[in-house]
């Protein structure tokens, strides 16, 4: 028996010769409404345009399960993903900055992280850890907690049962009184509907999706663990077979591609939450001074501690580089 990607990958057709056209096979999650999604859909037409079509990628969006997407391209058994943070923090911390509470409040500052300094951290994660190039950085949309009860104050996350989409956030919940759950997000919606779990931090996009609006009545935007991102990534042993011009170009579709997300990103997920509005959930706006609460000691020293201690598990300082975020930021 031979894998479906294993016989895809013995028909790959070679990237010796450039004069002829070179054919990408990509693996994404398949959830189109999402910030992600939206961009991901962008990559191959941007590539094909950028080369005059002598580039083009083929998108595969249910090929390879999304935890496993790393995995595959550093194993070989695909050119190029459209990789989650996510899924990796766990395992590599760097993808977990934009997770850590109170460090990074939104996209315009993780923007501005990642243009001065976080974008090298996480393409040396993908190079060092899965043999990978990265060629474009983004965010999936907000994170707001969507429930059936409001949550207007710290107190009422007590005894709640959250399905979360990252370790860090799920500390955090630990630590203001929920209770983490952790189920595949197919079975959110479900598990909402029959009382399975109060809660669930999700992105507007793959609310949208999965129609929250059918299961739950309101969402809040509490400001911790917002920050989740993605990265277009193209196995190096095959992006060493592309010849320069065209690693050339599809370095510059690829870098218009991610200022093209930053630009539209406040206009496109408002619109989404508006959509969610239209379907009946009652959106419900936290305070500045609320969500600064969720920032102190007693609930992130626990998260921050941790993040230490895998980074320094994996090699690196944990401590410098949260340190010179926060210079970059102006928060000394």
């Amino acid at each position: 028996f031979m894998p479906f990607y294993a016989k895809q990958r013995l028909r790959r057709i070679s990237l010796t010769a450039p004069a002829e056209q070179i054919k990408l096979r990509m693996a994404v999650l398949r959830v189109p409404t999402t910030g992600y999604g939206e961009a991901m859909s962008d990559v191959s037409k941007r590539i094909e345009e950028a080369t005059g079509g002598d580039v083009t990628v083929e998108i595969f969006d249910s090929l390879i399960p999304g935890d496993q997407l790393a995995a595959a391209v550093r194993d070989g058994r695909i050119d190029m993903i459209g990789g989650v943070h996510p899924y990796l923090s766990a395992e590599e911390p760097r993808f977990g900055i934009g997770h850590l509470p109170g460090l990074i409040r939104n996209a315009v500052e993780y923007k501005f992280v990642l243009d001065a300094y976080m974008q090298d951290l996480i393409t040396e994660a993908w190079n060092d850890r899965y043999n990978a190039t990265a060629l474009a950085h983004g965010l999936w949309y907000e994170s707001p907690h969507f429930s059936n009860k409001p949550l207007n104050e710290l107190s009422d996350f007590e005894g709640m049962k959250i399905r979360s989409h990252n370790a860090e956030a799920a500390q955090v919940l630990t630590a203001i009184g929920a209770k983490p759950v952790r189920i595949a997000f197919s079975e959110a919606g479900p598990a909402l509907q029959r009382g399975v779990i109060d809660g669930v931090s999700t992105e507007y996009g793959t609310a949208l999706l999965v129609g929250l609006s059918d299961v739950t009545k309101y969402m809040q935007n509490w400001d911790f663990s917002v920050n989740l991102g993605w990265t277009v990534v193209i196995s190096n042993d095959v992006w060493a077979k592309i010849p320069d011009n065209y690693k050339q170009q599809i370095r510059e579709a690829m870098v218009q591609m991610q200022e093209d997300h930053f630009t539209n990103y406040y206009a496109n997920n408002l619109k989404k939450r508006q959509e969610l509005i239209d379907k009946g959930i009652e959106y419900i706006e936290i305070s500045e001074a609320k969500n600064k609460a969720v920032f102190v000691d007693d609930i992130t020293q626990g998260v921050y501690d941790d993040w230490y201690k895998r980074s320094e598990g994996v090699g690196f300082d944990g401590k410098a580089i949260i340190e010179r975020i926060r210079v970059i930021l102006g928060r000394q």
